[in-house]
C-alpha cells in the first residue's frame, strides 16, 4: 500500500506536466489553423463575393490587399480587375505588348521609369536599358512609379509583388475628383489607360469580384418607392423617348435621362424584387451593357446601355437595388453629348410591352 501511494503521490506532477502539454499544444494548433483558414475573402470593409472567390487565385489575394494598405488604397479588388483584364492573371505572360508595355500589369516604360528619363515621349514607350528600367535609384530620380516591393534591389515590372504595388501606388497618385468620371477611382484607371471601353472592362471585372461597386452594406440608394416597385432611375424622372414609333422602327422601352452627358456613372435600381437572369457586357443586340430582372407572375425588366454592371446573373435582388450604372454602351442614338440615357424595357410572359402603366404612380395620369 506504501509503494503504490508513493507511486500515486509521484505521479500527481507528472499528470499536471501532461495536461499543460496538452494544452499547449491545443493553442499551438488552433493558432496555426487560424493563420491557414484566416477568411482572405474581407479586407478594410470591402468583400470578395463567390465569382471573385472562384476566378482570382489565391495566391495573388494577399499581394493585392497589401499593395492596398500600402498605398491607402481602399478597393483592394480594383487591382485584381486590372490584373484580369491585362494579362488575365498573368497567364498570357509578361512579355512586352505590341505597344511597348510590359510586365503583369503591362506598365509602359516611361510610366514604370518616370516621364523625365530623356528617353521619354510620344506613347511612353521609351529606349531604357532593362538595366535601368528596374533600377530603383533611377526610378526616383526621373519620378516614376515602379516599385521594389519584395526588397531585392531591382524594381522589376516582371515580378509580379512589384508589379502589382506600383499599380497601386499610380492609382492613389491619380485619383481626381476633378477627371472624366464623378468617382476619383474611374479617373485613375482611366489615367492607366486612356479609353472608355478599359475602365467599362475593369469595372465590371470590379463588380463582379466584389458583388457590385456599391459595398455589400450599403448596396441601396435613396430611392422611390410605392408598394413595392421603385422608380428605376434616382436623380431623375426625365423620360426623352416615349414607347412606340420611332425613326421608322418601334422603340420597344423608354429611355430615361438627364439633359446631356451628366448622368454617366449615376446608379441604376431594381424596379421590383426578382432575380437576375442575364448580366453581361458587350454589344448585345445594341443594348450594349445590360442587366434582366426577373419578377413574379411573368414579368421581368431590362435595364440597358449600362456603363457598368453591378449584379451577377443568378443574384437575388431587391426592389432598388443597384444594378448598374447609367452609361451610353451599345447602339445609342442622340443629337448632344455622348448619348447617356437608360433604356428600360417591361416584358410581359416572353412579350415586349409599354412600361408606362407600370410607372404612372410616379408620373402622375
Amino acid at each position: 500500500m506504501k509503494k503504490s501511494k508513493w507511486i500515486f503521490i509521484l505521479s500527481i506532477p507528472l499528470l499536471v506536466i501532461l495536461i499543460l502539454f496538452t494544452i499547449l499544444i491545443i493553442s499551438m494548433g488552433t493558432s496555426l489553423l487560424s493563420i491557414f483558414t484566416d477568411d482572405k475573402t474581407e479586407f478594410n470593409g470591402m468583400y470578395l463575393g463567390p465569382i471573385g472567390e472562384q476566378e482570382i487565385p489565391a495566391e495573388f489575394i494577399p499581394i493585392y490587399q497589401t499593395a492596398a494598405e500600402q498605398y491607402d488604397l481602399e478597393q483592394w479588388i480594383i487591382l485584381a480587375a486590372i490584373h484580369r483584364v491585362e494579362t488575365r492573371f498573368s497567364t498570357l505572360g509578361v512579355m512586352e505588348s505590341p505597344v511597348g508595355a510590359t510586365g503583369h500589369i503591362q506598365f509602359m516604360p516611361c510610366t514604370w521609369m518616370g516621364w523625365s528619363h530623356p528617353s521619354c515621349g510620344g506613347l511612353g514607350r521609351g529606349s531604357m536599358s532593362n538595366g535601368d528600367l528596374i533600377n530603383p535609384e533611377l526610378i526616383t530620380k526621373y519620378g516614376g512609379y515602379g516599385v521594389d516591393a519584395n526588397g531585392d534591389g531591382k524594381a522589376d515590372p516582371s515580378d509580379i509583388e512589384d508589379a502589382i504595388f506600383s499599380a497601386a501606388k499610380y492609382l492613389t497618385a491619380n485619383m481626381s475628383m476633378d477627371g472624366k468620371y464623378s468617382d476619383p477611382l474611374k479617373n485613375a484607371v482611366y489615367a492607366y489607360n486612356h479609353a472608355d471601353w478599359y475602365v467599362d472592362e475593369v469595372f465590371m471585372h470590379f463588380n463582379l469580384y466584389s458583388s457590385g461597386y456599391i459595398a455589400k452594406e450599403n448596396n441601396q440608394v435613396p430611392i422611390s418607392m410605392i408598394g413595392d416597385t421603385v422608380w428605376p432611375v434616382p436623380h431623375t424622372k426625365n423620360i426623352t423617348s416615349p414607347y412606340g414609333s420611332r425613326w421608322g422602327t418601334i422603340h420597344e422601352g423608354i429611355d430615361i435621362n438627364q439633359a446631356g452627358d451628366a448622368d454617366l456613372g449615376k446608379p441604376i435600381v431594381a424596379f421590383k424584387n426578382g432575380t437576375v437572369v442575364y448580366s453581361r457586357t458587350g454589344w448585345n443586340g445594341g443594348w450594349g451593357n445590360v442587366v434582366q430582372v426577373e419578377h413574379s407572375n411573368g414579368l421581368k425588366t431590362v435595364y440597358a446601355h449600362l456603363n457598368s454592371l453591378g449584379v451577377r446573373e443568378g443574384q437575388q435582388v431587391s426592389a432598388g437595388q443597384v444594378v448598374g450604372e447609367m452609361g451610353h454602351t451599345g447602339n445609342v442614338r442622340s443629337s448632344t453629348g455622348k448619348g447617356t440615357h437608360l433604356h428600360f424595357e417591361v416584358w410581359l410572359n416572353g412579350n415586349r410591352i409599354d412600361p408606362t402603366p407600370y410607372l404612372t404612380p410616379w408620373l402622375g395620369g
